[in-house]
């Protein structure tokens, strides 16, 4: 009756997500990513916008659980890392033409756990 040893990347305390529900974790085995929690499950995705290069991570979490770019309001899908929005505001008139180019693109998305009140990468 051994125990498994459980592993993996401590990546950072939900208590410390704030309202944004979201963070920027750098100096991981894979590199910057935004981590952060959607609908009650941990994520983790690649930090760079397709669109600008924003970082995902200093944006915020919308109540129907998309990631948000802080600078021009595209939306990702945190499970699949897809853009479900693209830029709005002066870019809107944009938005069909990055979601079908750059932002067909998904981002990298990564294994994490929720573990003692802290989301931790896996695998």
């Amino acid at each position: 009756m051994g125990t498994s040893e459980q592993s993996g990347t401590r990546l950072v305390s939900v208590a410390d997500l704030g309202d944004s529900q979201v963070t920027v974790v750098e100096d991981t085995p894979h590199g910057t990513m935004a981590v952060g929690m959607s609908g009650g499950k941990p994520f983790a995705t690649s930090n760079r916008c397709r669109h600008l290069f924003a970082s995902l991570g200093e944006g915020h979490v919308t109540e129907d659980g998309c990631l948000e770019c802080p600078w021009h309001a595209s939306r990702y899908d945190v499970a699949s890392g897809k853009m479900v929005r693209g830029p709005q505001g002066a870019f809107k008139p944009l938005a069909g033409l990055v979601k079908a180019t750059t932002g067909a693109i998904p981002l990298k998305t990564f294994p994490v756990e929720l573990r003692d009140g802290a989301i931790w990468l896996v695998g």
